[in-house]
């Protein structure tokens, strides 16, 4: 296993850590997983990682003397999950090399902010039936699930009783998982709405990270707003980060992400840069993850 912190720690090229060491700060979801560095490209045509998903423990029991231990099996649920290509690319003239030698920096910051949208986005709503060249996400991993829940409480207006009824859905979600989550992933929009909640219940609490990053917290337990669109709903997210609950997949070898800049010694007025991170990820245990549907999805979803 490995994380990203790590993978930048161990990297021989500066360009690479810089890269990396930029998405460490600006991203706490790829921050604060740890990735299984356990698949290899070469000789095979597919990146695919396949495992168990424990849908319920084994159960221990008290047993007399001269008796045998009862016997119990886990609900084991095998799942394949495709590791994908995340990439970015960009083309530029030898003449703005010269003329403009900051778009390297520009071009860079671009791919590193479209790469951290595009994986978070897709650990919520990835669905391989969609796209093909992507992964499934949360969304798709608990629909269904012992998990997921359904929110009854209008939050249009924020009143003590809907902040209250709202806490409840939201704790009996939390209480379901096999431990307190490091993180609740919610849209802006969601945010805004907890951050009400706690301030007309008077649970509101701030601080600050190890970054340097604002950060509130619902019972002590990390609000995480995700940005630029990679997260729209109201719908509410729990996860446990770790190798047996959840995390993400990657290249062995700290082949995880690669940049490459335009190579201006061969011929061609225009040449490309790019960078890319092969990313995936895993929900070993189904009570690792659960989720809090909003009211509006709840009632879509209850129509279908």
């Amino acid at each position: 296993m490995i994380t990203l912190q790590e993978l930048a720690t161990n990297s021989d090229d500066k360009l690479v850590q810089g890269f990396i060491s930029e998405i460490i700060t600006d991203s706490f979801l790829l921050s604060s997983m740890t990735f299984d560095d356990c698949l290899t490209s070469s000789g095979t045509s597919d990146l695919v990682y396949t495992y168990k998903r424990v849908k319920e423990g084994k159960t221990a029991a008290f047993r007399a003397l001269n008796s045998e231990p009862a016997k119990s099996k886990p609900t084991v649920e095998r799942v394949s999950t495709q590791v994908a290509i995340l990439s970015d690319s960009w083309d530029m003239d030898r003449v703005t090399k010269d003329a403009a030698p900051d778009l390297y920096a520009l071009y860079l910051e671009e791919s590193k902010n479209a790469i951290i949208r595009k994986f978070c986005a897709t650990v919520i709503n990835g669905d391989t039936e969609a796209d093909a060249n992507g992964f499934d996400g949360l969304n798709k991993a608990l629909a269904g699930s012992a998990t997921e829940f359904a929110s009854e409480t209008d939050l249009t207006v924020i009143t003590q009783e809907s902040a209250l009824a709202f806490c409840k859905e939201l704790d009996t979600m939390l209480s379901a998982l096999t431990r307190d989550p490091d993180a609740l992933m919610v849209s802006p929009a969601m945010k805004v709405k907890i951050n009400a909640i706690g301030r007309v219940l008077g649970l509101a609490t701030t601080s600050r990270d190890d970054m340097g990053r604002q950060v509130s917290a619902y019972n002590g337990v990390r609000i995480q707003e995700m940005k630029d669109g990679s997260h729209t709903t109201d719908d509410v997210y729990a996860v446990c980060f770790g190798l047996n609950e959840f995390h993400g997949i990657t290249l062995k070898g700290g082949n995880a992400i690669s940049v490459h800049l335009p190579n201006w010694e061969t011929p061609g007025a225009v040449k490309t840069g790019d960078a890319e991170f092969v990313c995936g990820c895993a929900l070993k245990k189904t009570k690792a993850a659960g989720v809090l549907r909003a009211k509006a999805a709840a009632a879509k979803a209850a129509s279908k």
